[in-house]
């Protein structure tokens, strides 16, 4: 559930996000579609991040997750800039960094969904960070552990299609 305006924006850009990026993954790579389905996740993806510092309602001042908003955004940005400069070993940053972003926003996605089950309304804000910290931290870690497996995978497709 959504209080205001911007809680609504960032909810749609959030699912834009999820949805875009996953098609972008499944979609063959550096093609016409894939940069198109890539330009709309970046933009959704910069939507989340600053409607989410603008967020302030849980809280009522910047905290864990807007630190996380603006990783996230750090991620996106680098990720697209390998993908415009595509200088030395961009292919394989570009992935990476938008990588990461995407595991941000599943982070993100999985303690929104987490906090909001029927019956955890009540738990304390000081729980909330807990619960997003454990779940941010169990996510960067799978990422750590299957990034350079997904990264490599990626890189032997691509060049198997243009072999």
């Amino acid at each position: 559930m959504t209080h205001s305006a911007m809680g609504a924006m960032h909810l749609f850009a959030a699912l834009v996000a999820l949805v875009t990026r996953l098609a972008v993954v499944l979609s063959p790579k550096g093609g016409a579609a894939h940069r198109l389905l890539g330009l709309v996740y970046a933009f959704a993806m910069l939507m989340t991040c600053i409607s989410a510092l603008l967020l302030y309602r849980m809280t009522g001042h910047f905290g864990l997750f807007h630190f996380f908003a603006v990783l996230c955004l750090i991620y996106v940005m680098i990720g697209v800039t390998q993908a415009i400069l595509q200088r030395g070993d961009w292919i394989r940053r570009h992935l990476i960094w938008m990588g990461w972003s995407y595991l941000g926003l599943l982070a993100a996605a999985a303690t929104e969904a987490f906090i909001r089950l029927p019956g955890l309304t009540h738990i304390s804000d000081n729980q909330t960070f807990l619960v997003g910290g454990a779940l941010g931290a169990a996510i960067a870690a799978l990422g750590w552990l299957l990034m350079p497996r997904w990264t490599r995978m990626a890189l032997e497709n691509r060049s198997a299609r243009r072999g």
